[in-house]
């Protein structure tokens, strides 16, 4: 009966399939799987030994997915759009981003002149920011070793985006960034649990781009509904084909009545492309928390060489920098004060 069940589905969707053939449907996709050693790492949550540590890991270059998107033309110059993007780690099958089967992406929404208007999981303009101003990301020595915000997605959002000439936009507002926090967000009578607004804007002049970011999440309990986490950051890359050169700052506020921090993050970058096969990048970033001996500073290096239009091998060499009372890590955990040095050598296909 099961068989029965499955093979009518199947069939189901096939005829959908036929019946609605002008939807465009692209299936795509990475797999990033290398080894990387690292020193100085911690061995225990409570110890203080430390011990260097070689891995096969997924997703140092780029994080493994394999996606599916599409448009239909609607007429008249409107399109719906849909997104599922799945995160998964390459060397061992599991599931990534939480143990969400769509982790990365999850949308439907409308586009047309106006622009592009998306509901449902999201990467956030946080996302957009990184992405375009530290060529490092989405490697694992990068901006995101310092704020994983770089990276992040909003559970029930909203999303709008748009071209104007030299001008990009994107914007954003969840009723609940995080759905696998209890009560997260969406609450009745309490609509600031788990909210986030975000937007970034860009403006291409000539070979600079420069760009803005604004977001700010409110605490995931009706308890902590008043506190704020605010991120503010200016971004600037200008390309001297075949050398582009970037820089920016982020501040990240954060209010938890009645204290508040202050955090703040600058970075330096460049990329060269000596061949068409041939990537370099380098980047020296500053970590700075408030108060006394917390500063991190971390510098890294990659160079990939691709061997086809969808096959490259790569390395990347990190070194994190700790103050005596900092203790951020290129990977896993390290004590207060250490710093630790990194190494990763891998292959990544996009199909």
């Amino acid at each position: 009966m099961k068989a029965l069940k499955a093979t009518i589905l199947l069939g189901s969707v096939m005829a959908s399939t036929a019946l609605h053939a002008q939807t465009n449907v692209q299936i795509y996709g990475i797999v990033d799987v290398g080894v990387e050693y690292v020193n100085k790492a911690r061995i225990s949550s409570t110890g203080t030994a430390t011990g260097s540590l070689a891995k096969v890991d997924s997703g140092n270059a780029a994080a493994s997915r394999i996606g599916f998107r599409g448009r239909e033309d609607l007429g008249d110059g409107l399109a719906a759009v849909f997104g599922l993007e799945n995160g998964f780690s390459a060397d061992t099958g599991a599931l990534a981003n939480g143990g969400r089967l769509f982790g990365r992406q999850a949308y439907v929404g409308l586009a047309g002149k106006f622009g592009e208007v998306q509901l449902g999981r999201e990467t956030t303009p946080i996302f957009d920011f990184g992405a375009i101003y530290d060529p490092m990301i989405p490697a694992r020595y990068s901006a995101l070793a310092l704020d994983a915000a770089f990276a992040s997605r909003a559970d029930n959002a909203i999303r709008y985006g748009g071209k104007f000439g030299g001008l990009t936009l994107s914007t954003q507002y969840s009723f609940g960034f995080d759905s696998t926090i209890v009560n997260g967000g969406e609450v009745p009578g309490a609509f600031q649990v788990g909210k986030e607004m975000s937007t970034n804007v860009n403006y291409q002049f000539g070979n600079v781009l420069a760009g803005v970011l604004y977001d700010r999440q409110n605490g995931t309990s009706v308890a902590t509904q008043q506190n704020t986490v605010e991120r503010m950051a200016l971004g600037i890359v200008a390309d001297f084909n075949p050398v582009m050169i970037y820089a920016a700052f982020q501040r990240r506020n954060m209010r938890t009545s009645p204290t508040s921090t202050r955090t703040n993050l600058y970075w330096v970058a460049m990329s060269y492309n000596p061949t068409a096969a041939v990537t370099l990048l380098a980047a020296a970033y500053s970590y700075n928390p408030a108060g006394a001996s917390n500063r991190t500073g971390m510098y890294t290096l990659l160079g990939s060489y691709a061997l086809s239009k969808r096959t490259d091998i790569y390395s990347e060499l990190g070194l994190m920098r700790n103050q005596a009372k900092a203790a951020m890590a290129l990977d896993g955990t390290v004590n207060p004060g250490d710093n630790q040095a990194g190494l990763t050598l891998g292959i990544r296909h996009r199909f």
